[in-house]
């Protein structure tokens, strides 16, 4: 029942923060800026070979972007995202959280306030067992697209899906990272 209302509750806040970047952007065009994002989504850690996820638990993160406005239907993006997820490998008790990341740039299509992106660049993991003791971080690339909107008040509301290649370690099995992230935010002009 709790989960039910949660639930409820979340997609009645996502109706109405949307409606109203929608009501505040009708003329919105792409500016230049600093922007800073909560990222409600989750990048999952998944088995390579076998597709069996490793994620235990969603924690939010955080994106830090700059965008270069081109005309009113362009835009150039850089980005830095990262969260933090409560994980475990089999046969390895000792790692019990992992860090996804994502360093990237993004191009992105606007009709009005509301945008089309494509991104390409590196994805990271690193296994966690304490604050002073992880697994390493590996890269691989990766893409991924996203739809949103961002009006003339700053803020900034996304929905996007993630996929890394494979992220190859010495004594773990391959694995990549993949997901869907929510972000909301506000952007500098």
């Amino acid at each position: 029942m709790i989960e039910k209302n949660s639930l409820k509750n979340f997609r009645s806040f996502f109706l109405i923060f949307s409606l109203s970047i929608w009501a505040s952007v009708t003329f919105a065009v792409p500016e230049d800026g600093w922007g800073l994002l909560v990222d409600i989504g989750q990048l999952k850690v998944v088995n390579e070979n076998t597709g069996t996820e490793y994620q235990e638990s969603q924690v939010f993160g955080g994106q830090i972007d700059y965008q270069f406005a081109f005309g009113e239907s362009f835009s150039f993006l850089l980005f830095a995202t990262e969260n933090m997820n409560e994980g475990s490998l089999p046969n390895n008790t000792e790692y019990e959280y992992y860090k996804a990341g994502i360093i990237a740039a993004e191009l992105r299509f606007w009709l009005g306030p509301l945008y089309f992106a494509i991104h390409g660049g590196q994805y990271y993991l690193t296994w966690i067992e304490s604050l002073s003791s992880y697994s390493g971080i590996n890269w691989s690339g990766g893409n991924g697209f996203g739809l949103g909107l961002e009006g003339e008040s700053g803020w900034s509301l996304g929905l996007y899906s993630e996929n890394s290649e494979k992220i190859e370690f010495k004594n773990f099995p391959d694995q990549r990272v993949e997901g869907n992230r929510i972000i909301i935010g506000y952007r500098w002009y």
